[in-house]
Formats: structure tokens, C-alpha cells, sequence
């Protein structure tokens, strides 16, 4: 499957779920969603028979050595615990989570649940990791 027939499947499958996203190019979508304890940002993206769904940032890498140390065993830990997310660290310095995911056999349903895991852990972490960089 090219990357533009996964990017065409994947928009089938955000619009049969009603889930709102702007256009960033052709196999990038930017989104959102709200929790409990606030909105969490959303970038969408279609890379080689890939799917990435990322919540971007979670927070931003600390400048203190000693915060940053703390930071990258935390998320460590994290990444060992959960299922089919984790966590990395982009160019800019932030500190992402994400779910990945093959777009070959992918359906509507699957993309429904990598949705529900970044917003479980999402939601689960981000006050922790916070109060980590603060």
C-alpha cells in the first residue's frame, strides 16, 4: 500500500469515527482531545505503511541536568509498564507519546483503540511527568 492510499484510509477512518482534524499536509493531521484534567494536543501521520498518533508534547525536556536525569528514568520506567504506547523525546525537546501501528490490515476500530490508549495514559501521566520538570 503507497503512503497516500494508507493516508486515504486512515482520513476514512477518523471521519467514520467523527473524529475532527485539520489538514497539515497530505498524510499529516493535527487534533485534539479533552480529559478530565484537560485538552491534550494530537498530531496524526502516515510514514511508510505506518500510522503514528502522537500526543505532542507531554512536556517539554527540562534545562536542569538533574530534572532531566529524573525525567528520562521515569519515562523509562513508564515505557516497560505500558502497553502498545511509549514515550520519546523529539528534536525540539519535547517529550512525546505515542502509538504505532501498521496500515496494511489496519480498520476503523484499531485506530478507535490507539486513540484510547494515548488518552488513558495521556491523561494517567502528564501531571507526574509535570511535576518532575517543574
Amino acid at each position: 500500500m503507497s503512503d497516500t492510499e494508507a493516508a486515504a484510509k486512515i482520513e476514512r477512518h477518523l471521519q467514520a469515527l467523527a473524529w475532527p482534524v485539520i489538514a497539515l499536509g497530505p498524510r499529516t493531521w493535527r487534533s485534539s482531545f479533552r480529559s478530565r484534567r484537560g485538552a491534550f494536543p494530537l498530531v496524526i501521520q502516515v510514514e511508510a505503511e505506518f500510522c503514528r498518533l502522537m500526543v505532542l508534547p507531554i512536556v517539554r525536556l527540562p534545562a536542569d541536568a538533574e530534572k532531566a536525569e529524573r525525567l528520562y528514568h521515569r519515562l523509562l520506567r513508564l515505557n516497560g509498564e505500558m502497553l502498545l504506547a511509549r514515550f520519546s523525546l523529539d528534536e525540539d525537546g519535547d517529550v512525546v507519546l505515542s502509538v504505532e501501528f501498521p496500515t496494511d490490515d489496519m480498520d476503523a476500530s484499531e485506530l478507535r483503540d490507539a486513540l484510547d490508549v494515548l488518552s488513558v495514559y495521556a491523561e494517567r501521566h502528564r501531571g507526574e511527568l509535570r511535576q518532575l520538570v517543574a
